[in-house]
This record gives C-alpha cells, sequence and structure tokens, in this order.
C-alpha cells in the first residue's frame, strides 16, 4: 500500500486568508478527540499561536508553490513530506491512542523502501532501531506485528492525510 500526503490547502487555517506562491506555512497534522485526523496548513507567523484541536502529531514547514509549478515539484515534495512527518512523530512522546506508533512502524516501512531509512539492528525492547540516512539519527521505531485491525484503526485517518 503507498501513501501520499495531501496536497497543501489554499488557505490558511489560522485566518481563513488565501495562501500566495511564495508565502511560508507551517503543515500542522492533528486528531482531535473522537475525530478523524486532519492535515491544516498555518501562514508562519501565525503558528506560535495556532493551537489546533487535540494530539498533534506532526509539523513541518514549507514554502507555497504555483499551481503548475506545485504540480512539477508534487512527487518530490510527497516524498519530502513522508520523511517530515515521519520524523516529526518523534518530537513528542506522548502517543495516548497508541496510532502514533502504528504511523511511526507503518511510514518507517515506506522510508525504508525509498531507502531514506534503513534498519540499524534487529527489535529489542519493543523498538526496531532505524538510521536516517540524511542526519544520522538513530530512530526507534515501535516492532508491531501489524493487523488488519491496527490498519484499520488509522486507515480513515491516513485517508485524510494521505491518499
Amino acid at each position: 500500500m503507498e501513501w501520499q500526503v495531501k496536497p497543501i490547502t489554499r488557505a490558511c487555517a489560522a485566518t481563513g486568508r488565501e495562501l500566495a506562491p511564495g508565502d511560508l506555512v507551517t503543515c500542522v497534522v492533528h486528531k482531535p478527540v473522537g475525530g478523524m485526523m486532519e492535515r491544516v496548513d498555518v501562514l508562519r507567523d501565525h503558528a506560535a499561536e495556532f493551537k489546533p484541536a487535540g494530539l498533534v502529531l506532526g509539523r513541518w514547514n514549507r514554502e507555497v508553490k504555483e499551481r503548475g509549478e506545485e504540480e512539477r515539484a508534487q512527487r518530490a515534495q510527497l516524498l519530502a513530506s513522508r520523511e517530515e512527518f515521519f520524523l516529526s512523530l518523534f518530537e513528542d512522546p506522548a502517543d495516548p491512542t497508541g496510532e502514533k506508533a502504528i504511523l511511526k512502524h507503518i511510514l518507517a516501512l515506506l522510508l525504508e523502501r525509498r531507502r531514506l531509512i534503513k534498519a540499524a539492528g534487529p527489535a529489542a525492547g519493543g523498538a526496531t532501531p532505524y538510521l536516517h540516512a540524511r542526519s544520522q539519527q538513530i530512530l526507534q521505531v515501535p516492532a508491531i506485528d501489524l493487523q488488519p485491525a491496527d490498519i484499520q484503526r488509522v486507515q480513515a485517518t491516513l485517508d485524510l492525510l494521505i491518499g
């Protein structure tokens, strides 16, 4: 199964202002309590005070591109967004629902296939160490024996985030 981070929205979630090429935005993936995972884009100047509902799963920064340019750069951006989202999952260890662990595992499989990370040893203590190629950082990814119920648990929210 291959997932892609959905493209940038065209309005700032904090101000409602339409995003223009050249604007710097912070992309935020969050899961409202009892709701589905959502992606919102906020002008970077408003990102510090923007507080999305529920658990923030990840965030990354990017520049808004022209729509035509956006399409040409989309493949590279999608891969970079997956990588940035994956790395952002490790910034806050809180995972009250266990969904971050499932997302870490799934994205690790995807990024390993794309050679952006590689296993750095066997699983121990419930985690597999992965080496992030660019930063040389070792990330402890939950070693999960994925079951259909795990995929179903995050499937609806992944569909909102990635296609």
